[in-house]
């Protein structure tokens, strides 16, 4: 018969604690952001957008892929911390099951590193912790856990010997029934152990995936931002004078000018409503002229007939 070799209990790392610190972080994250949109997004008025078109042609286009690049970035971030509230808590069971078809040569020794960051997590770096010294592969605790339970809440004949893993149990002797209990209080916690560090471990892997889209989303949002606000503070395009219009011409006070004082109708032939190219036929004493400056002057369109 062999006795059992003593197991150091598992390290006192509390996963759960972890994982719940993170989605806590998620959850301040999202609501700091938002917080933050909020303000800004109140700085734009929206209702000035209304009158974007005046710009420009291209300035309505501008303003679209800036909102839309805005509410993307939002959307991918809300999308990523999501991810981390909803992260999954796998069964041990489920988790054996990878362990199986990620090289574990159960029940025989392990041959090859895990290829996937998780069960490499579980069964490489913190295999001492989790497993014990003494297994190499989730599915090898899963075994021994199943035995000890079995052994445990089963009726036994006498002499029995159980076998768990490289130690023997004799049902006889008070010490293995003792040695063996202690083992599967033992199991147990490693098992939900296991449990427990593959969900802070897939937590933090989507924790950190949302703070580098924090970062990602943050430089298109601000820019998107700037030229939503950028674009508020063009002048509009002033209108071409393309057909000939009716116009009245405010002239200005003045000693050396016989029309000073007058209002004169006239039509505008050419420049921008801003300022107009306008002729002026003769009429109350003024004579005819062309008037290709007139940024002084107050120059009112007449309103179709």
């Amino acid at each position: 018969m062999t006795t059992p070799d003593s197991e150091p209990p598992p390290a006192a790392a509390n996963d759960v604690s972890h994982a719940s610190d993170l989605r806590a972080a998620a959850r301040w994250l999202i609501g700091a952001s938002a917080s933050v949109v909020a303000v800004l997004v109140a700085g734009v008025q929206l209702g000035d957008f209304a009158s974007v078109d005046e710009v420009g042609p291209g300035a309505v286009a501008s303003a679209l892929l800036g909102a839309l690049t805005s509410l993307i970035t939002v959307a991918w971030t809300l999308y990523s911390a999501a991810a981390v509230l909803a992260t999954p808590r796998r069964s041990i069971d489920e988790l054996a099951e990878l362990d199986r078809a990620d090289n574990s040569n159960f029940p025989h020794p392990r041959v090859k590193e895990p290829a996937s960051a998780l069960i490499s997590y579980l069964v490489v770096d913190r295999r001492t912790d989790l497993l014990g010294p003494s297994r190499d592969a989730i599915w090898q605790l899963v075994g021994d856990r199943a035995l000890a339970h079995k052994a445990a809440t089963l009726p036994r004949s006498p002499g029995e010997k159980i076998q768990i893993g490289i130690h023997e149990y004799n049902t006889d002797k008070p010490s293995d029934n003792a040695a063996l209990a202690n083992l599967n209080l033992d199991l147990e916690r490693r098992v939900q152990r296991v449990v427990d560090a593959a969900l802070f471990f897939e937590t933090q892997r989507r924790y950190n995936r949302l703070v580098k889209s924090m970062k990602l989303a943050g430089v298109p949002f601000v820019v998107s931002l700037l030229l939503l606000l950028w674009l508020q503070t063009l002048p509009p395009v002033l209108m071409n004078v393309k057909t000939p219009t009716s116009v009245q011409v405010m002239v200005p006070p003045s000693k050396s000018d016989p029309c000073s004082g007058k209002t004169l109708e006239g039509i505008a032939v050419g420049g921008t409503m801003d300022a107009p190219i306008v002729v002026l036929p003769s009429q109350a004493g003024c004579p005819a002229k062309k008037l290709a400056d007139t940024d002084e002057l107050v120059v009112v369109p007449r309103p179709a007939k």
